[in-house]
């Protein structure tokens, strides 16, 4: 049992449910066919590509989810999801994007754990190859590796 006598959310039921997030996510919204090529134990929590964000979920379920990817997916993605030609996008629209789906992630996952007690932070953001954000955790972090179109979306969790 956990705190309070609630029972512990199992970490690869975490897992399961942020894979199915970030599917109907991308699926739904994007209108995009999303693949899970593959999955690694990484040392740390960073991201590191082009462009990032993160979340962190408190409550019944402690931990964060992050993703990273390169600039030309965000593109991709938010242009779909706006509905705005991607030569029409700005830095804040990409850095908006970005953060929204970071959110997403995060909120969808809370939902498919079918834990009601947590709370999801507001995202961070980031746009650029000059920015790596890493935190440190205590907690293993898995790395889900997914197929979107031609792109790679990486995709963190720390539980």
């Amino acid at each position: 049992m956990g705190m309070g006598g609630r029972v512990a959310v199992q970490v690869e039921s975490v897992h399961e449910a942020l894979q199915v997030a970030v599917v109907d996510v991308l699926g739904r919204m994007a209108m995009t066919e999303v693949v899970l090529i593959h999955r690694e134990r990484v040392s740390g929590f960073r991201l590191d590509f082009e462009a990032g964000g993160m979340v962190r979920l408190s409550g019944a379920l402690n931990g964060m989810i992050g993703l990273t990817c390169h600039l030309g997916l965000v593109e991709e993605l938010v242009s779909r999801i706006g509905g705005l030609p991607i030569d029409q996008l700005e830095n804040e629209d990409l850095m908006d994007g970005v953060a929204e789906l970071a959110n997403l992630f995060g909120g969808w996952t809370k939902t498919n754990v079918g834990q009601g007690d947590v709370q999801v932070s507001p995202p961070m953001a980031f746009i650029g190859k000059e920015v790596i954000a890493e935190w440190k955790t205590d907690r293993p972090a898995e790395r889900f590796i997914f197929q979107v179109n031609e792109h790679v979306l990486y995709v963190l969790a720390s539980f």
